[in-house]
C-alpha cells in the first residue's frame, strides 16, 4: 500500500518543478542569463525536499546501506535510463554526439568528465549527477547532523566558499548542493533549531539566494496549521509531486519538439509530438514495470 503524500511538501515539488521548467522556456525564447535565478531557486528547493524526506523516512539511516540505496538507484535508474535511449534513439542527430560512449558515461553518472558530454541527450539531467551523489553521502550527513545541529553551519560554508569560487548558480559538483540537502535533514530533525538560520550566508550573494529555504519553512507551516486544500488543488499537487523526477527528464523532449526545434527523422512538428509523447509513456510504463519486480516489497514501490 503506498504510504500517505506530505501534501505541503508536494506543493514544493510543484513549485520547484514549475520554476525549473519555466526558467527552460523562458531562456529557449530570450537567451537571458539573468533568468537562471529563477532556476536555481527550483533545484535548490528541489535538494531541500530530497534531505527532508530522507531524513523524514529514515532517521534511524546511520551508516550506509547497500539494500537502501540499491532501491534509490533502482527507482532513479529504471525511469532515467530508458529515457536516455528514447531520447537518442528519437533525435540521434541533435542530441546524440558520442553514441554508444556518450550512453555509457549517462548510465556510469560519469558524463560530467567532458564538456561534450554533461549536457548532451538531456541537458537538464546534470542534477542526476549530484543528487547520487547526495543519496551515497545521506546516512553519514544523517548520523553527523544528529550528533551535532552545528555541523549545518561548516556545511553551508562550505557550499558557500564553492559557489564563490567558482562563481556558478548550478553545478554537478556536489558540494554545491550540499547546504540544501542538508538543510532539509535538519529541517526533519529538528525544524524549530536555530542553526536552520545557516542559510543566511548565502543573501550575501544577493536575497533571492534565501528564496527557497523560505518558501520551503513557509509551506511546512500548512502542516501546523492542518490547512486542507480543495480535493482537486490537492489531487493536482500530489499527482505533479510524484511525477517530478519524470517532467525533470520529460519536459526539454517536450519543449522542443513542441516548439519546432528537434523532429522524428521524417516526421513533421506535430507527428514527432505523438511519437514522442507515446513513447515517454512506454518509458514511464518500463520504469513502473521494473520497480515492480526488482522491488517486490509493497511499501518500496511507493516514491
Amino acid at each position: 500500500m503506498a504510504e500517505e503524500r506530505i501534501a505541503w511538501l508536494d506543493i514544493a515539488r510543484t513549485i520547484a518543478i514549475t520554476l525549473i521548467v519555466g526558467f527552460h522556456v523562458l531562456y529557449e525564447f530570450t537567451l537571458d542569463e539573468s533568468l537562471r535565478i529563477i532556476g536555481y531557486i527550483g533545484v535548490s528547493l528541489f535538494f531541500i525536499g530530497s534531505g527532508f524526506i530522507l531524513a523524514r523516512k529514515y532517521p534511524n539511516l546511520k551508516s550506509f546501506d547497500i539494500g537502501w540505496f540499491k532501491k534509490r538507484y533502482i527507482r532513479i535508474a529504471s525511469l532515467y535510463y530508458p529515457t536516455l535511449m528514447a531520447i537518442a534513439l528519437l533525435f540521434f542527430p541533435d542530441t546524440y554526439y558520442k553514441r554508444l560512449y556518450d550512453l555509457i558515461l549517462h548510465f556510469v553518472f560519469l558524463n560530467f568528465i567532458s564538456s561534450d558530454t554533461l549536457y548532451s541527450i538531456i541537458s537538464p539531467a546534470w542534477f542526476v549527477i549530484p543528487l547520487v551523489a547526495l543519496y551515497i553521502l545521506f546516512p553519514y550527513l544523517n548520523r553527523l547532523l544528529a550528533w551535532s545541529k552545528y555541523a549545518l553551519i561548516a556545511i553551508f560554508l562550505l557550499s558557500f566558499a564553492e559557489r564563490y569560487a567558482t562563481h556558478a548558480l548550478v553545478s554537478v559538483s556536489p558540494l554545491l548542493f550540499l547546504g540544501d540537502f542538508c538543510f532539509g535533514i535538519v529541517f526533519a530533525q529538528d525544524r524549530r533549531n536555530k542553526v536552520l538560520l545557516a542559510p543566511l550566508v548565502m543573501a550575501i550573494n544577493g536575497p533571492l539566494m534565501i528564496a527557497s529555504y523560505v518558501i520551503f519553512y513557509l509551506l511546512s507551516l500548512l502542516e501546523d496549521l492542518n490547512f486542507a486544500l480543495p480535493r482537486f488543488l490537492a489531487g493536482t499537487f500530489s499527482f505533479i509531486g510524484k511525477y517530478t523526477f519524470e517532467l525533470f527528464l520529460f519536459h526539454e523532449s517536450l519543449m522542443k519538439v513542441a516548439l519546432g526545434k528537434w523532429h522524428v527523422d521524417g516526421l513533421n512538428t506535430s507527428l514527432s509530438l505523438v511519437v514522442l509523447v507515446l513513447t515517454l509513456l512506454v518509458v514511464e510504463w518500463i520504469s513502473r514495470t521494473t520497480q515492480n519486480a526488482l522491488l517486490s516489497n509493497g511499501s518500496n514501490k511507493s516514491r
